[in-house]
């Protein structure tokens, strides 16, 4: 298996953590500012209809996101900087945050107020930071795998690329 396959199996793993962990924060947003967005889509019946939506679409984007974003990493994780997986994932997930939740999502949720948007900003940083350690501490642990297994393009214990270590018997 190459670096970008164990990147897309890492990303499905931490993208599933993920998954779970945002739609538990989606659902408790929408509690929590309930009369905000019921003022803002109309009725409670609109608001049901989004909280269930939005839990769903949080699901369903953490892991497939999870995974194409895995891939990318394994592709890229070279080029990030940082030694460990972990100091990677955290860059990687402070650039993906930056790019899909403050542009292109969070955006959308200042007509539900500024308070909304600064805890959901707030949120999506802290889930963002949770996938982006975990895709770092799976994908490490999978080339540190394939390194002791004696295949090629896997980590060294600093975190940097060898060209192989060598078949083993």
């Amino acid at each position: 298996m190459g670096r970008v396959t164990e990147g897309g199996k890492a990303g499905l793993l931490a993208g599933l953590i993920y998954a779970v962990l945002t739609a538990a924060v989606v659902v408790t947003l929408l509690i929590l500012f309930q009369s905000s967005v019921v003022k803002v889509v109309g009725t409670g019946v609109a608001y049901n209809q989004i909280l269930a939506a939005d839990a769903l679409v949080a699901v369903i984007f953490g892991i497939v996101a999870g995974i194409l974003l895995g891939l990318v990493y394994g592709a890229v994780s070279d080029r990030i900087p940082g030694r460990r997986g972990v100091t990677k994932g955290l860059v990687f997930a402070l650039i993906l945050w930056a790019i899909l939740h403050v542009l292109a999502d969070y955006l959308g949720n200042l007509k539900y107020g500024v308070t909304f948007y600064l805890v959901d900003i707030g949120l999506g940083l802290g889930t963002s930071l949770v996938y982006g350690v975990l895709l770092g501490v799976f994908f490490e642990r999978a080339m540190n795998r394939l390194a002791s297994s004696g295949r090629k393009n896997a980590l060294d214990e600093s975190g940097s690329t060898q060209e192989s270590r060598g078949a083993r018997p």
